[in-house]
C-alpha cells in the first residue's frame, strides 16, 4: 500500500475545531470522509505506517499544539498552513486576534521550524473600505511580525462562488467584493511581494499563474518539494489539483465542509456561517467522520 498524505483540513478548521475527533482517529488508525461532489463515503487509514505526512490548515492551531508530544511519537512528518488575514469582524467574526495569531505562529514556529509554518494571506478581499492601501498596510503589520518564522506567504484573489456571493450579500455594503481588474491584481501582487521581500518572506499565488512574476512563485500548498524533505522516501509524489491552475500533489482530504465556526463570511467551505455553527454544534467526535 502506498502511504498518503493526509490534508488536515482544507474543509475545515481541525486544530482550532476538531482535536478530540482527530486524536480519536489517530487511536484507532482511520477516518471517513465524503466526497463532496458525489456524496461516496471513503475510509484512509491513519496508522503510522500508511501515512506519509499530514498537512495542517487552520487559523488557530493552539488547540492541536497542547497534543504535540502525542503527534510527534507516531514520527509521522507534518507540517501547517496557518491563515491571518487580520480583516474586519464584518468578515472574520470569530477568528484570532491578529497579535495573538501572531504570538501563536512564532510560538508553533520555534517548535517545529521555520520551514514547517507557512503562511496563507488568503483570500485578498478588495471592498470599498479594503482596497489596495488597506492590503499593504496590514500584509506589513503581519508580516513584520512573523519575521523569522517563515519562508514563505501562499496568497490568491477571493473567488466569488455562489454561496459565498449569497453570505456576501448580507455584509454591510462597504464590506462587499469588488473584483479587481488583472491589472489591479498584479500591481497589489508585485507590491505585496516587495514587502515580503523585507522580512524575507517569498510570496507564492495559488491558483493564479497569470500573478507568477515580480519574484511571485507558483503556490502548491500540498507541495512535493516539501514533503520530499521532511518525509523522504525516494517515491516521487504525483501532481493532483483540486481545481483549475492548482500545483498540489496528491492527497487524502478528511475534513467535511459546513463544520468550521469561525464565521469567516467569504469562506466557500461553509454554506453559510450560521449553518456551519449549527452543523457544529450536532457534531459527534466519536463517530468516524466529520
Amino acid at each position: 500500500m502506498v502511504a498518503n498524505v493526509v490534508s488536515v483540513s482544507r474543509r475545515t478548521d481541525v486544530p482550532a475545531f476538531h482535536v478530540t475527533w482527530f486524536i480519536k482517529r489517530l487511536d484507532e488508525g482511520f477516518a471517513e470522509y465524503r466526497n463532496p461532489f458525489n456524496g461516496k463515503a471513503h475510509r484512509v487509514s491513519l496508522e503510522p505506517e500508511d501515512v506519509r505526512a499530514f498537512v495542517f490548515w487552520t487559523r488557530n492551531p493552539a488547540p492541536l499544539m497542547r497534543k504535540f508530544e502525542y503527534i510527534e511519537a507516531r514520527e509521522t512528518p507534518f507540517y501547517f498552513l496557518f491563515t491571518i488575514n487580520g480583516y474586519p469582524k464584518a468578515l472574520e467574526r470569530s477568528n484570532p486576534p491578529v497579535h495573538r495569531a501572531i504570538e501563536i505562529f512564532c510560538r508553533l514556529s520555534g517548535r517545529v521550524g521555520p520551514e514547517r509554518v507557512r503562511w496563507r494571506y488568503d483570500p485578498i478581499v478588495i471592498t470599498r473600505e479594503m482596497g489596495a492601501d488597506f492590503h499593504l498596510r496590514n500584509f506589513e503589520r503581519i508580516a513584520r511580525g512573523l519575521e523569522g518564522a517563515t519562508m514563505a506567504c501562499i496568497f490568491s484573489f477571493m473567488d466569488l462562488y455562489g454561496k459565498v456571493r449569497r453570505n456576501m450579500e448580507a455584509v454591510p455594503e462597504s464590506s462587499r467584493p469588488i473584483e479587481p481588474s488583472l491589472g489591479e491584481r498584479l500591481r497589489l501582487s508585485v507590491a505585496l511581494a516587495e514587502i515580503g521581500g523585507c522580512y524575507e518572506i517569498r510570496l507564492r499565488a495559488c491558483c493564479e499563474d497569470e500573478l507568477v512574476a515580480g519574484g511571485i512563485e507558483k503556490a502548491r500548498c500540498v507541495d512535493p518539494e516539501l514533503l520530499g524533505r521532511i518525509a523522504p522516501t525516494g517515491k516521487s509524489l504525483p501532481t493532483r489539483p483540486t481545481r483549475e491552475e492548482c500545483g498540489c500533489t496528491a492527497s487524502r482530504d478528511i475534513g467535511g465542509y459546513d463544520t468550521c465556526p469561525h464565521g469567516c463570511v467569504y469562506c466557500y467551505a461553509n454554506a453559510s456561517p450560521e449553518a456551519a455553527i449549527r452543523r457544529y454544534r450536532r457534531l459527534d467526535p466519536a463517530l468516524p467522520m466529520l
